[in-house]
């Protein structure tokens, strides 16, 4: 796996990051909204990335980027189907203009509130004409980077017996993150309708994040909300390249650090599980014996032999 800074596909990055968010802005458009916008997550495919079924009446449709073939593609279940490819050269408002005709193609327009959310660039959809450079391999390379992070938070949070929500591509963040709750209310105070929704409740939340123009090394994150106020930088947190940050109060590890370790997985697993157990005891997070308790499922291979005797 190759470890890809953010200045290394800057423009690809940026095209990918706005491309999801349109993606992202139908599903939230249609969807029925859910708990901290899980309404509106793009999910992992073996090619890309997925808004999964959107509904639409009778027409409902399914919008894909395809991060291997490099084109987006939408599916009706009438069985229409459009869509369009990456191109060095072509800008972000082309790309909506081929946005919006592709969804009119399968009968499925959307109108969507066309600002970036959760980006330095307020520049809506339309009239950001600069044209961008389309590396394919370097795309493919951060979506290498995106499984791996998606397969290791898998199988971390997959015993957590709370409400979770499952390794997802969040699009306004741009980053492959998990979450879990201690299912006690936790009002945010600022006023920031994103934050007002997103941090309501006592969380952990463990995610790869690609980097961007302030940090260029891609990394793993340990975010809790309540935010920290206390500096938990003698914290036992493991692997030993892993820190806190008391600036951002997160536990950060980069990605380029855990793939030095003879396991990477095992050291990604090591520190998603430290700062966890950091965290949920210097918050005092209520009935970690039952969160934590073994499940009584088996993996389903093991089913099936049992079931072969």
């Amino acid at each position: 796996m190759k470890v890809l800074n953010y200045s290394e596909w800057k423009d690809t990055a940026l095209t990918l990051h706005l491309i999801s968010q349109m993606l992202g802005k139908a599903k939230l458009t249609r969807m029925e909204p859910q708990p901290q916008w899980n309404h509106t997550l793009l999910q992992l495919t073996a090619d890309g990335f997925t808004t999964g079924l959107i509904p639409n009446g009778e027409n409902s449709f399914t919008i894909s980027l395809m991060i291997k073939e490099g084109r987006v593609i939408t599916s009706g279940v009438d069985g229409r189907t459009s869509g369009f490819s990456f191109e060095t050269g072509k800008s972000i408002s082309e790309y909506y203009s081929l946005f919006n005709r592709m969804l009119s193609d399968v009968m499925c327009e959307t109108e969507i509130c066309t600002t970036p959310m959760e980006m330095s660039t307020r520049t809506p959809f339309e009239d950001d004409t600069t044209p961008r450079t389309y590396d394919s391999s370097c795309a493919l390379d951060f979506f290498r980077m995106c499984t791996f992070a998606h397969n290791t938070l898998l199988k971390f949070v997959s015993t957590f017996r709370g409400k979770k929500i499952l390794p997802s591509f969040f699009w306004g963040t741009f980053d492959v993150s998990t979450v879990l709750f201690s299912g006690k209310e936790e009002p945010f105070t600022g006023n920031g309708v994103i934050e007002k929704t997103a941090f309501d409740e006592q969380m952990l939340e463990f995610g790869f994040w690609p980097g961007d123009d302030m940090v260029d090394e891609p990394a793993f994150f340990v975010l809790p909300y309540p935010f920290l106020s206390k500096d938990l930088s003698d914290a036992p947190i493991k692997p030993d390249k892993a820190y806190y940050s008391k600036e951002k109060a997160e536990f950060f590890v980069s990605l380029k650090d855990i793939i030095s370790y003879d396991d990477p997985e095992q050291a990604l697993l090591d520190f998603l599980q430290s700062g966890y157990d950091i965290v949920t005891k210097e918050e005092g997070w209520q009935n970690l014996e039952w969160l934590n308790k073994p499940l009584l499922i088996t993996k389903g291979s093991e089913i099936v032999k049992k079931n072969k005797r």
